[in-house]
């Protein structure tokens, strides 16, 4: 895999070479890319306030029997809180929601045992949590909440940004869509996918430092490189297989697919890649 991220990055012609990876080691390859474009919201989730700061001290809040009880000089319906980008609310059982006004598109709130969520005052879906109020607490209450919500977010996050990169690699096709005739789409996608590894490494950096979008879309030029010589290659490799440029090198054996062109015996670019190096990989 080192070897096809490297050939992507310097020397786009060369991922033919990689042509007939199966299907599985391409999705692996996926993944590892999707990995590296998903550090910047890693970062981003593990760099916000952690709910264990969020206590019975700070809110004025507890669980008794009745549910939710918040007393105190500095309790207020309309507090906000955050735990990882859902603004949250505390109410006393006595409270409602229409002492809170008008909430942010992605809410949440804690009153009696339950937890409901919000977009915006509108009821998206209620929890019962009262069996994590009698282990934990309150405090344990939110912390258990916080961990549920990080790991969806992370997971969300990722399954993004592996769609992302298959829709980018999905247009990033249309130019080849006039091979079809001579080589399986399916290959043409496998090496597309290849070939967009300098663009996630782009998406990786601009995920964590966040450039100038005039910048990101400069680079994002130079990272279609890969792209276009891999287009250009094709081209010319299956148009010098069929004869059609001028003064062709004819090809003297007769294809053993006649619908693929990026058959072994009649594709200039050989597969140098030894069966160690493979199972290195």
């Amino acid at each position: 895999m080192y070897n096809i991220l490297k050939d992507s990055l310097i020397s786009p012609k060369n991922l033919l070479k990689y042509r007939n990876k199966k299907g599985l080691y391409t999705f692996f390859y996926l993944v590892i890319l999707t990995a590296f474009v998903s550090i910047g919201s890693f970062v981003y989730y593990f760099k916000l306030p952690n709910p264990s700061l969020i206590t019975s001290e700070s809110t004025s809040c507890f669980y008794q029997n009745e549910g939710l009880v918040c007393n105190g000089e500095t309790y207020s319906p309309s507090e906000e809180y955050n735990i990882y980008g859902f603004t949250t609310f505390f109410l006393d059982s006595n409270d409602s929601t229409s002492e809170i006004g008008i909430m942010p598109d992605q809410s949440m709130v804690f009153s009696n045992k339950s937890l409901t969520f919000y977009q915006g005052n509108q009821v998206l879906s209620t929890i019962d949590i009262s069996t994590i109020i009698e282990t934990d607490g309150f405090n344990g209450a939110v912390i258990f909440v916080g961990k549920i919500l990080l790991v969806m977010s992370l997971i969300l996050s990722f399954l993004g940004n592996m769609l992302m990169l298959l829709v980018v690699a999905l247009i990033s096709t249309i130019p080849f869509f006039r091979l079809k005739r001579f080589i399986p789409y399916r290959k043409i996608y496998k090496l597309v996918i290849f070939a967009i590894s300098p663009f996630a490494v782009l998406m990786t950096f601009y995920n964590l430092i966040n450039f100038d979008q005039w910048i990101f879309f400069i680079l994002m030029l130079v990272a279609y490189r890969s792209v276009f010589q891999l287009q250009r290659e094709l081209y010319f490799q299956t148009y010098s297989h069929l004869g059609t440029f001028e003064n062709p090198q004819q090809n003297n054996h007769e294809p053993t697919n006649p619908d693929d062109v990026t058959d072994e015996t009649e594709i200039i670019v050989r597969d140098d890649e030894t069966n160690d190096e493979d199972k290195e990989e």
